[in-house]
């Protein structure tokens, strides 16, 4: 559990020349026609609320911008847009752009559930089938993504929203998203441990980065060792050899979707494994405390 350990007491590594940090709390102000209600998380990008449409009281996830430069503002509406008609049960819907003292907020639905992280650091480890599902749905979300031309660049256990009763997964927070990125487009950043070799040194991330983030992410929810890429010895042969598949340092030694539907052959695997495709809502651990 060292690497799993060593995770917990990490923060996203940014790119230098961003505002400075500050302990303002939005909660109770009006942002279009939206209240913010509660802080519920805070990252290199900003702080993340919990909101309210004053007309209709319906939920949203108000996410204010506050730790970026002007020229992050600038590709952050570019994504905004991009984004704007993508549609698909694993991502949340964005809802609205506003300003909120003079930075950007976006306004997107509300996704409840905890964080795979949260989920970890109260059982330790989940077992190998509740990974292989997890991992499925996941690729499933960044399938639809990378279809449409969006490179997530921060696929981690602290992005992955479980809904344990529909056996449902939501990929959020596209703070560092290349969307239709080119050659000449550089990473704006990564998350130690989880980011590939080649988005740690700023070059143009290509889905087969979000792939390598996945496969560190099932190793941490394994239980295994993120800092030596450790996957436990109990995990079954065939899927022990897709995580690594996913993870070799050379991006185009990797897995790719004109090749082959990484949907199909973890499904397969699943079959293999564990004797059934589908879970049949096997129950994860609790995280209540």
């Amino acid at each position: 559990m060292a690497g799993n350990l060593a995770y917990a007491e990490l923060k996203d590594a940014r790119r230098e020349g961003k505002p400075a940090k500050d302990n303002k709390d939005l909660s109770g102000r009006i942002a279009g026609n939206y209240r913010v209600l509660e802080l519920i998380g805070e990252g290199g990008f900003g702080k993340t609320y919990k909101g309210e449409h004053i007309i209709l009281k319906e939920p949203v996830c108000i996410k204010h911008a506050a730790y970026i430069s002007q020229n992050d503002e600038r590709i952050l509406i570019e994504e905004a847009r991009t984004m704007w008609d993508l549609r698909h049960y694993g991502i949340p819907a964005m809802r609205d752009l506003v300003k909120i003292d003079e930075n950007l907020a976006l306004i997107m639905s509300y996704i409840p559930g905890p964080t795979l992280e949260k989920i970890i650091e109260k059982a330790e480890k989940l077992d190998a089938e509740n990974v292989a599902w997890i991992a499925e749905r996941s690729l499933n979300v960044l399938k639809y993504l990378h279809y449409n031309g969006v490179i997530h660049g921060d696929v981690k256990p602290q992005n992955i929203i479980i809904q344990p009763e529909s056996h449902g997964v939501v990929l959020v927070d596209f703070g560092l998203a290349s969307v239709k990125p080119k050659n000449s487009t550089k990473s704006r950043g990564y998350t130690p441990y989880f980011s590939s070799p080649e988005q740690i040194r700023g070059d143009t991330l290509i889905p087969e980065s979000d792939f390598y983030s996945l496969g560190m992410t099932m190793i941490y929810a394994l239980g295994g060792d993120i800092a030596t890429k450790g996957i436990p010895s109990q995990t079954p042969e065939e899927f022990s050899s897709f995580i690594k598949r996913l993870i070799v340092r050379d991006p185009i030694s990797r897995p790719n979707w004109e090749k082959e539907d990484l949907v199909e052959t973890l499904q397969s695997i699943r079959e293999k494994s564990f004797g059934r495709r589908h879970s049949y809502m096997k129950p994860l651990p609790s995280t209540e405390r």
